[in-house]
């Protein structure tokens, strides 16, 4: 079944069974790029998730650091500011 075909579904959901939802899927991606979120398995569940945030990396970007991004943006504001002002 594609995204496509969930989404109408998933928008049905209630609030609650999305944070459901989006649990499962945070375990099932842990998982498959080789973290145990699960806590219920570990012996102090309180610190099991900063452990595994702790043992990651993440990557930052941030528009700021980079210069194209930075000017593609800036030609957009010039573009928008020029747009309404016609």
């Amino acid at each position: 079944m594609s995204l496509s075909e969930l989404l109408p579904t998933i928008n049905q959901l209630s609030h609650q069974d999305k944070l459901r939802l989006i649990h499962f899927l945070l375990l099932a991606v842990a998982k498959e790029e080789g973290c145990n979120l699960d806590p219920t398995r570990e012996a102090d569940p309180a610190n099991v998730l900063i452990q595994q945030l702790a043992s990651t990396e993440a990557v930052v970007w941030s528009p700021q650091a980079d210069s194209a991004a930075v000017q593609a943006l800036s030609d957009l504001l010039a573009t928008a500011k020029e747009a309404s002002n016609a």
